[in-house]
């Protein structure tokens, strides 16, 4: 280990101070062995959105070769955000998700199945940092803070540098790998994973963490980075929005159980919300279904919870001296099938929040006014969105369906119009899936990486400041004219490569998608 990961872990130390409880590990506590990676987990102490002290939970997952080389060492820090959960054996430090479990087996693998160039073992001679976030592993007891993206950024990167300092302790140990004198760190993350990614992307920069971590940029998949586009697309879009046709329509959300965690969230971390109630957003039909028991049990997936909403819509059902019947829950939900149930938001919301959300005219601006519920709600959004008001230093690679009615291509858009001269050398997109929501999920945890396209965009990143990469889509484009294509290591090809991959062509790489 050499003395510049020393005065980093130093530097990160300075973020985070106070007295801690006992509950916070002296070590990795060993979790098991996957693939060629070893597992752990690890509590450590951060702030909540009061400013108390807290001991929040995280895993770490390290590169484990079966038999190590002397020469053998870690190359990359791999910064991990998790997607929504709502039950707490899905969070990292409980019981990796299968999904996670196969992205950190793939990437962690020795001989990582990579078309590009196998040469790069930064990408899988590395460790991740998967932190819980708060409300789930260790705090399991308390309300999780969802989307309220400066304080989890903040935890997350509580979690990187207390984790880098434990993991420090093994390499003094001679139990694990030391790392290499010019390993880089990353970040990557899928739907509230992905804007959370960004979220401490714009922490590392904005503390002047990024040389110390020598961070490269983020990865992230389908992430509500625009809170107001995600609401907007749920009154407007009419299943055309983008492009493509999907199933959404004016009126509907096809996940509910968000909605009460993004007001709940705000409620709970935004100043401005202080005093306001979940009663003043949401009906109390919806609020007597039990979404709000059933999400602070921890102990219901999201498909469960649509599994009890999918009862209620079948046989009506009691909540104390009210009683709701099939037709009245017909007007508060549809279920396009058994296993999904779709909201009607004018009966989710109360009706003066359906009349704000529904009158376009209040989105030309953000409000100024305090103490109106509506208002307030609308600036905490705004505040809690990470599109726009700060310019990315590193570089961001975008994966982003059109067909998702769950967090919206607007999310997107709403970045690239904030930093619409930069697409194509700070940050660039990938939208070629059309899928929904959690198939679109499921492209990027197991898709991705198998194809290699994963080390692809991770390849994009460590490229890190150069502008001479041009991204080739067209397909159909007359390439058959432009000879002189290579690979990174040299190697002249007969024409224009069909494999996705970096080639060098005219003196410049070219990404071939």
């Amino acid at each position: 280990m050499k003395r510049n990961f020393y005065l980093m872990i130093a530097l990160l130390s300075s973020f985070a101070s106070g007295a801690w409880a006992a509950e916070i590990s002296d070590s990795l506590k060993y979790l098991k062995i996957l693939n060629e990676a070893t597992t752990y987990v690890f509590n450590y102490p951060s702030k909540n959105a009061a400013g108390e002290d807290i001991v929040l939970s995280s895993a770490l997952v390290a590169w484990t070769p079966k038999e190590p080389k002397e020469t053998d060492a870690i190359e990359s820090l791999h910064i991990y955000s998790h997607f929504t959960i709502t039950s707490d054996n899905e969070c990292p430090s409980s019981n990796l998700n299968l999904k996670e479990l196969a992205l950190f087996g793939i990437l962690l693998k020795e001989k990582y199945a990579m078309e590009l160039d196998p040469t790069q073992d930064f990408i899988s001679h590395a460790i991740i940092i998967a932190p819980d976030y708060e409300g789930y592993g260790v705090t399991k007891d308390v309300r999780h803070p969802y989307l309220a993206q400066e304080l989890t950024a903040q935890q997350v990167m509580d979690a990187v540098n207390y984790g880098l300092k434990l993991y420090q302790k093994h390499v003094n140990d001679k139990r694990a790998l030391p790392f290499k004198d010019d390993w880089r760190s990353f970040g990557f993350g899928f739907s509230q994973g992905g804007a959370v990614a960004v979220a401490y992307q714009r922490y590392i920069e904005q503390h002047g963490l990024d040389e110390a971590l020598r961070y490269r940029g983020t990865i992230c998949g389908d992430g509500p980075y625009d809170l107001i586009a995600t609401m907007r697309y749920y009154i407007e879009d009419d299943g055309n929005s983008y492009g493509v046709e999907t199933e959404h329509r004016k009126g509907i959300n096809t996940m509910p159980m968000v909605i009460p965690m993004i007001i709940q969230g705000m409620i709970d971390t935004h100043p401005d919300m202080k005093g306001h109630q979940l009663s003043e957003y949401l009906s109390q039909q919806f609020l007597d279904t039990g979404i709000m028991d059933w999400l602070a049990s921890k102990k219901y997936k999201i498909n469960d919870i649509h599994e009890l909403w999918y009862d209620q819509l079948q046989e009506g059902f009691d909540a104390g001296d009210r009683h709701y019947t099939k037709e009245q829950m017909a007007e508060l939900f549809e279920s396009p099938k058994e296993d999904r149930v779709w909201a009607h938001l004018s009966k989710l919301f109360t009706p003066g929040f359906y009349n704000y959300l529904t009158n376009a005219s209040n989105f030309n601006a953000v409000p100024t006014e305090k103490g109106n519920a509506f208002k307030d709600l609308h600036r905490a959004l705004v505040d809690n969105s990470v599109s726009s008001g700060w310019e990315p230093k590193h570089r961001i690679q975008f994966v982003h369906s059109k067909g998702d009615m769950v967090v919206p291509y607007g999310n997107y858009l709403a970045f690239h119009d904030a930093h619409p001269d930069r697409e194509g050398t700070i940050y660039r997109i990938d939208d070629s899936l059309t899928d929904d929501h959690i198939a679109v999920g499921t492209s990027f945890y197991l898709a991705l990486t198998t194809t290699g396209t994963y080390g692809e965009y991770f390849q994009w990143l460590d490229e890190s400041g150069s502008t001479d990469i041009i991204a080739v889509r067209d397909q159909t484009a007359d390439w058959r004219t432009n000879d002189g294509w290579y690979t990174l290591d040299g190697r002249k090809l007969n024409a224009r490569p069909t494999q996705k991959g970096i080639y060098i062509n005219k003196g410049k790489k070219i990404l071939v998608k």
